[in-house]
């Protein structure tokens, strides 16, 4: 995108670090794909399985990074960087947040400061901006997932969501983001372990990247799709598990 988007000066201290998590890979060659998924949720906020479930995952999924993106929270985050620090995985760890906006969700990368929540979708993204990362709207035009119904000046739009298991979202997303000429990226949106991977977004980055190049390739969009859509058995037992906690939390009023 040669618009200029995403150049706000980044605020001392909270720019993302320079080098991968703990046992980073070398790679030799003028230009590598890395395989990351964008969009997994933890235990620590409505995720199933835990933090060290997930790492462990990815890995035997072949995956080169994962953005754990809980709702408002980073501690997910926090908490992947700390055990592929301690145990030296060879696994990048995105800094990420899955933000409540006024408007819709969106994905909040790069950032290692908690965007408020409650904001408009433009107040959001300009915090984000400003701290280095990159806004991603999730999920759009979905509708029971608080999703955006339109896109905003992002950086890029979630164009495959692998819980969509009819698709309609998201080919009204990626029609969207066609139109505004916005990078396509995908996500699984994994609530457990099992379905972590099935949304790839396949980056283009340069020999020694680190991971604001990264980020920096997701907005110019060089990137690519490879994914898989959830198993309906699988996303009627999440369905099923979204329910039951939604009708827990009724009963508690």
């Amino acid at each position: 995108m040669g618009d200029g988007k995403g150049k706000s000066r980044t605020k001392e201290g909270d720019q993302p670090s320079n080098r991968r998590s703990g046992g980073a890979r070398s790679r030799k060659g003028s230009s590598t794909p890395l395989r990351l998924d964008l969009h997994v949720h933890s235990s620590f906020s409505d995720g199933r399985d835990g933090v060290e479930e997930i790492l462990k995952a990815a890995l035997e999924g072949g995956l080169d990074g994962i953005a754990i993106t809980d709702h408002d929270t980073l501690e997910g985050y926090f908490e992947a960087e700390r055990i592929v620090r301690e145990e030296g995985l060879d696994l990048l760890v995105i800094p990420g947040v899955e933000v409540s906006t006024s408007e819709g969700h969106l994905l909040a990368l790069g950032v290692r400061k908690l965007p408020p929540s409650g904001r408009s979708a433009d107040e959001t993204i300009e915090f984000i901006r400003v701290r280095g990362g990159i806004a991603i709207v999730s999920h759009p035009y979905h509708l029971f997932r608080h999703s955006m119904y339109r896109i905003p000046d992002c950086d890029a739009v979630e164009v495959y969501n692998s819980k969509y298991v009819f698709g309609i979202a998201n080919f009204w997303a990626k029609r969207m983001a066609e139109r505004r000429g916005l990078p396509m990226v995908a996500g699984s949106d994994a609530h457990m372990a099992r379905t972590v991977g099935l949304g790839v977004t396949v980056v283009d980055v340069e020999e020694g990247s680190d991971l604001g190049d990264v980020l920096e390739s997701i907005r110019g969009g060089r990137v690519k799709i490879d994914s898989k859509r959830m198993s309906p058995s699988v996303f009627v037992s999440q369905m099923v598990r979204w329910t039951k906690k939604r009708l827990r939390r009724r009963l508690k009023r």
